[in-house]
C-alpha cells in the first residue's frame, strides 16, 4: 500500500498515457487506411494519364498532348489575327461626311431628309455635273446615281441612312474613274447581289434570325467607256483599301464584262465596260459558321488531346 502510495503520481500519468497512445493508434489506423486509400487513387489517375499522353503522343507523331494544345491554341491565334486582317480590309466604312451624326444627337427624322436631299445629293451633283468624264445625260434625273428613294411619308431613319452610303459609294467610284483617266462613266445602277454571293458559299444570310449576317453587299454597277490601260487602272484603283485619305474604303470587283466593237482597228476604238462592284459590312459578332462550335466540341471529344483529369 506504500508503494501504491508513494508511486501513485507514475501510475496515473502511466493509465493516461497508455489511454493516449491507445486513442492515438486507432486515429492512426484511421489515417493510415486514408492515405493508403489517396495514394491507391494517385497511383491509378497517374498511370491513368500516363496512358493518355503516351497515346496522344503516339496520335500526333510523338508530340505530347499539351505540345499539341499549345500548337492549337497558336494556330487558334494566327488564324483570328489573319481573319481580323482580312475583316478590316475587306469593309468599305461609310464616309462620315456621309452620315447622320452630322447632324448631333438631337437630330429628327425631317432634318436628315433634308440633309440627304438639299446638302448631299445636290452637293454630288453638281461636283460630278462638272467633272468631263461623267457622261450621264442628265445628272439631276431622280435614279441618275442609280438608286430612286422611297415617298417622304414612307422614309425612315434607316432608309436615309442608306441613302447616304449609297451617294459615297457612288462617289468614290466616281473619283476612282477619275483618277484611272476613265473616258466616260455613263451609268450607275444598284443591283442585289447578296443572294447571287450566297449561293457562292459568301456567308452573306442570317445565322441567326436577330442578328446581321457575317457579311452584307450593296452592289453597284457601273458602265463605263475607256482605253485598255485606263480601265486597268480603274480596277486596281476600286479595290484598293485606302482611298483619298481613308482607310476601310475596300470596293471588290464582283463580275465584268468588256466589249469592243471595232476589232479591225481597235486604237481607235473604246471597250465599253460593265463593271458590278460591292461595298461590304462585316458584322464581326456575327455567330458564322453556326456549326463550327459542335464540330469543335466533337474534335475536341474524338480527335484533339484530351483534357487531363486532376
Amino acid at each position: 500500500m506504500n508503494i501504491l502510495k508513494a508511486h501513485a503520481r507514475f501510475l496515473i500519468v502511466m493509465v493516461v498515457l497508455i489511454a493516449v497512445l491507445w486513442i492515438a493508434s486507432g486515429e492512426f489506423n484511421g489515417m493510415h487506411e486514408t492515405l493508403d486509400a489517396s495514394q491507391a487513387k494517385a497511383r491509378s489517375m497517374l498511370q491513368s494519364n500516363y496512358n493518355a499522353l503516351f497515346a496522344d503522343a503516339r496520335k500526333y507523331n510523338g508530340y505530347p498532348a499539351t505540345e499539341q494544345s499549345r500548337k492549337i491554341q497558336d494556330q487558334t491565334q494566327v488564324i483570328n489575327t489573319l481573319t481580323g486582317m482580312v475583316n478590316d480590309s475587306m469593309v468599305f466604312e461609310t464616309d462620315p461626311a456621309y452620315t447622320v451624326d452630322q447632324l448631333g444627337e438631337n437630330a429628327k427624322l425631317d432634318d436628315m431628309v433634308d440633309f440627304y436631299k438639299n446638302r448631299k445629293r445636290l452637293e454630288l451633283e453638281r461636283e460630278l455635273g462638272f467633272q468631263r468624264y461623267i457622261a450621264i445625260p442628265n445628272i439631276r434625273e431622280e435614279d441618275a446615281f442609280g438608286f430612286k428613294i422611297a415617298d417622304s411619308e414612307n422614309i425612315t431613319e434607316d432608309m436615309v441612312i442608306d441613302y447616304l452610303r449609297k451617294l459615297d459609294i457612288v462617289r468614290t467610284v466616281a473619283h476612282s474613274a477619275g483618277r484611272s483617266n476613265i473616258q466616260h462613266v455613263t451609268q450607275f445602277d444598284f443591283v442585289e447581289v447578296n443572294t447571287q454571293l450566297n449561293e457562292r458559299k459568301v456567308p452573306t444570310t442570317k445565322t441567326i434570325a436577330d442578328e446581321d449576317p457575317y457579311f452584307q453587299g450593296q452592289g453597284l454597277e457601273v458602265r463605263v467607256e475607256a482605253t485598255e490601260e485606263a480601265l486597268y487602272n480603274f480596277l486596281l484603283d476600286l479595290q484598293r483599301p485606302e482611298k483619298e485619305g481613308l482607310r476601310r474604303r475596300y470596293l471588290s470587283v464582283e463580275t465584268f464584262t468588256f466589249e469592243k466593237p471595232d476589232l479591225m482597228d481597235p486604237k481607235d476604238a473604246l471597250i465599253t465596260a460593265k463593271i458590278t462592284v460591292v461595298a461590304w459590312r462585316v458584322n464581326t459578332e456575327s455567330s458564322y459558321p453556326p456549326d463550327e462550335s459542335n464540330k469543335g466540341s466533337q474534335q475536341t471529344s474524338t480527335n484533339a488531346p484530351r483534357t487531363f483529369r486532376r
